[in-house]
């Protein structure tokens, strides 16, 4: 700052929240990193401005009201998050969105983004072999660059993300003392992440635990406030994530993660279909046999995936839950909010489209806060090497091609550095969604007699929620039970 200003922020690479006192300008200068992953709250309060990491520290302030944002209030019942990325669901307390820096001055507050994900790049040369050492190379820096230097956790999924992170880790600190940490199922349901997370750790000789998801029920320990809840979450199992989070703060209080792969190492899911009815046929075929040269399978065309965004874009926005108190859905706007949401405009790139849509979404910050210790209630620190500004920026740089879909540039690039059933094994979607087996198995008391209280009805008509989901309605579409568990989230919330 006393080299560049206000400009020094575009010096900074990495995760950061900072504020720096400027006292002979009288000023107060904020930042927060590119991504978010680092939060920064602030409210006016009378004469004085409230400003911290956390969001119940800026609470603590006498001069700051518990009133309640609608607008947040209602993006959290549509979408399971707050989407406004400068708004909290306390009306008074504000957000500094990610890319953003804050200045007080002289009685005045002012806010500007700094910096935007590019929408150019240049293609960058080399065959997928070559490409995918390259990318070896970047992301261990951006590894080693977050990790501690004698003790670490490892959050281990089976999947390839997290396991090339704590494959790179090992080779970057391989005298440093790490461990990996896993949660899933042993009985409730098929779930073959363990497995492959096991024998990922076993390979690289780092050690392992399992932390069972079996016994924990849904929303356990949101009454007794042993789950610590700033804001509203549609997360039920709650506690089963926080009690892996301080079995890993037991080991070191930095854990590496491997969220963001779903983000940017995916390629179109429609690319030969899109080659094919643009007449390119001969570089689908050429792409084709690439594909089946490097994940030892045929390619799936994508027609039907194409159909169905495409179907999804020129179709109307999807209605209104039924529950929603009305009142509540006119003054908040909600039906205009779905619509916004549904048809907002993606920026354009030249290479990674969908990739730089998925990143550009607000939903994406939203996620990543959910790890920052301050919304966790643990002082576990996680860092995401995937998210890496360089390794973003090589990402999409690569040039579109049908080999880099199902994580082609991990398979090519883990090959010798994981185990051959970990490196070969396809990406596959969650067995079946937990609560949903929780509800075919326990029955109707599986939520333990939870059900909303008084304080949800200014936002929602409970005789409108299916009782499987607290309410006192009819059962409903057990698919849709994610997002009608909603409301008993906010009932719960609001209670603690």
């Amino acid at each position: 700052y006393r080299a560049w200003g206000e400009g020094c922020v575009a010096q900074l690479r990495g995760d950061f929240a900072f504020a720096v006192w400027d006292a002979p300008a009288r000023k107060l200068f904020c930042a927060r990193d590119h991504f978010g992953a680092r939060l920064l709250y602030h409210a006016a309060a009378g004469g004085s401005f409230v400003f911290s990491n956390t969001l119940a520290c800026v609470r603590l302030h006498p001069g700051v009201s518990g009133a309640l944002d609608e607008a947040a209030v209602g993006d959290f019942l549509l979408f399971g998050r707050n989407l406004e990325l400068g708004s909290t669901v306390f009306a008074q307390v504000r957000a500094l969105p990610p890319a953003h820096v804050l200045v007080v001055e002289g009685g005045r507050v002012r806010t500007a983004r700094w910096w935007s994900l590019p929408v150019e790049a240049e293609p960058r040369a080399g065959g997928a072999r070559a490409l995918a050492e390259e990318f070896v190379e970047v992301l261990g820096r951006a590894v080693a660059d977050r990790l501690p230097r004698h003790r670490a956790a490892v959050l281990l999924s089976g999947g390839r993300d997290s396991t090339a992170v704590a494959a790179l880790a090992r080779s970057a600190a391989p005298e440093a003392a790490l461990r990996a940490f896993t949660a899933g199922y042993r009985r409730r349901m098929a779930d073959p992440e363990p497995r492959f997370a096991e024998l990922a750790a076993g390979y690289l000789g780092i050690g392992w635990e399992l932390q069972g998801l079996d016994e924990y029920r849904p929303f356990q320990g949101w009454e007794s406030g042993e789950v610590y809840l700033p804001e509203p979450s549609d997360h039920p199992l709650l506690a089963a994530t926080a009690d892996l989070y301080r079995r890993a703060l037991a080991h070191a209080p930095v854990a590496l993660t491997g969220d963001g792969g779903d983000l940017v190492l995916r390629e179109s899911e429609s690319r030969l279909a899109r080659l094919l009815l643009a007449g390119r046929v001969g570089r689908a075929l050429a792409e084709g046999l690439a594909y089946l040269r490097w994940h030892r399978r045929l390619p799936r065309p994508g027609f039907r995936t194409l159909h169905g965004r495409r179907s999804g874009r020129l179709g109307a926005a999807p209605p209104l839950p039924e529950w929603l108190e009305p009142d509540f859905a006119r003054r908040a706007g909600l039906r205009d909010r779905l619509a916004v949401v549904e048809a907002a405009p993606r920026p354009p790139h030249p290479l990674r489209p969908e990739a730089h849509c998925r990143l550009s979404f607000p939903g994406f910050p939203r996620l990543l806060e959910q790890f920052d210790p301050g919304v966790t209630g643990v002082p576990l620190q996680l860092r995401h090497p995937l998210l890496d500004l360089r390794v973003v920026e090589f990402l999409l740089s690569i040039p579109p091609a049908q080999w880099y879909n199902d994580k082609g540039l991990l398979r090519i690039a883990m090959r010798g550095r994981l185990p051959p059933e970990v490196v070969r094994r396809p990406k596959t979607p969650l067995v079946a969604d937990p609560l949903l087996v929780r509800l075919r198995q326990d029955g109707p008391g599986w939520l333990g007699g939870l059900a909303l209280s008084a304080a949800v009805e200014r936002f929602v008509v409970p005789a409108r929620v299916p009782r499987p989901a607290g309410g006192s309605g009819p059962p409903g579409d057990e698919h849709r039970l994610p997002e009608d568990l909603r409301p008993l989230s906010l009932s719960l919330w609001l209670a603690a």
